[in-house]
């Protein structure tokens, strides 16, 4: 694939090889999606009818991560590919001052390591925001759920007129539970009675106190109910607080530059000078590649005054 004449030939090299890896990488996990279906439905057919549903919701869960994975190669291979490729995006001056003048002077394993952290910065930072806003949501929807349910078990338990035990005891409840994980299975089913103290008294030996089935079932009897654990979700759910997100423009701005900062820094172990700050402000923009976002030097040296660099994570393995 031809590079411009303004990305050293080194670079283009490396920048090749990785995007060639990260396309065996997709590869791979197109397969392991494709392999799901049958290995599922193998599993499913050789499970009681019971663990049917939850083996069908690990399915669906290995699926949505691996399609994840593949959406980030994806973004990944895009972003350097912005940055290192001419596109009809009027920024090849800017490219072009990006490694003739702020790189200049970086070897191609250091220039590389720059383009993959300003990538890994703006793909991670969109996505924490979008998980964020999702938790954020869903947090609420855990509090009111938990507690209308709550709420719906205690009016049905007032009316006397008979309700599933599964509904009032935990200990019920958890006998007929099944773990979502497939791999989890085996190991509770086998667990299972001697945790309820269902087991002949000689066989349980749960710790020095509660050595007899019979004093199990006694401390169960006593334990939370069903209603009892979801207002206990709920107050969970309350008190988890996600981290801030900027609804401006300039905090979006903000946090990114200092996601990219900490890459550099915590993981290349770069020394931000201020040609690394102008180079910074060039490659954020086109990572970013949003056109109500323009990083310039101003933002990058204001957002890194007196601040330590946020954590950078690199992108889980591929």
């Amino acid at each position: 694939m031809k590079y411009p004449k303004w990305v050293p030939a080194g670079v283009a090299q490396k920048v090749e090889a990785i995007v060639e890896e990260w396309r065996r990488s997709e590869e791979h996990i197109r397969v392991r999606l494709a392999d799901i279906d049958t290995k599922a439905n193998i599993r499913r057919g050789r499970r009681p009818h019971s663990l049917q549903s939850a083996c069908k919701r690990m399915q669906k869960l290995l699926q949505d991560r691996l399609q994840a994975r593949i959406d980030n190669i994806r973004d990944d291979i895009a972003c350097i590919e912005r940055l290192t490729r001419s596109h009809n995006d009027g920024r090849d001056y800017d490219r072009q001052e990006l490694y003739g003048r702020w790189l200049s002077g970086l070897d191609d394993r250091k220039v590389v390591m720059f383009l993959l952290a300003a990538c890994e910065a703006a793909h991670n930072h969109t996505r924490i925001r979008r998980q964020l806003r999702e938790a954020r949501l869903l947090r609420q929807e855990i509090i009111k759920a938990a507690r209308e349910l709550s709420r719906q078990i205690r009016t049905l338990e007032s009316l006397d007129v008979g309700m599933p035990k599964e509904l009032v005891s935990t200990r019920a409840l958890l006998r007929i539970a099944n773990p979502s994980h497939p791999d989890d299975v085996d190991a509770w089913e086998t667990l299972r009675p001697q945790i309820l103290g269902d087991e002949p008294d000689s066989i349980v030996k749960v710790c020095d106190e509660l050595d007899s089935s019979a004093e199990v079932r006694s401390a169960w009897d006593s334990a939370p109910d069903l209603a009892d654990l979801l207002e206990a979700a709920a107050m969970a759910a309350e008190n988890y607080i996600t981290a801030p997100l900027h609804s401006r423009q300039k905090g979006e701005k903000t946090d990114a530059i200092r996601v990219f900062a900490g890459i550099l820094t915590r993981i290349f172990k770069f020394d931000l000078t201020d040609r690394i700050k102008h180079a910074m402000a060039v490659a954020a923009t086109i990572a970013i590649n949003r056109p109500d976002i323009v990083v310039t030097y101003d933002n990058v040296r204001k957002a890194l005054d007196g601040r330590q660099p946020r954590p950078g994570k690199v992108a889980p393995e591929k």
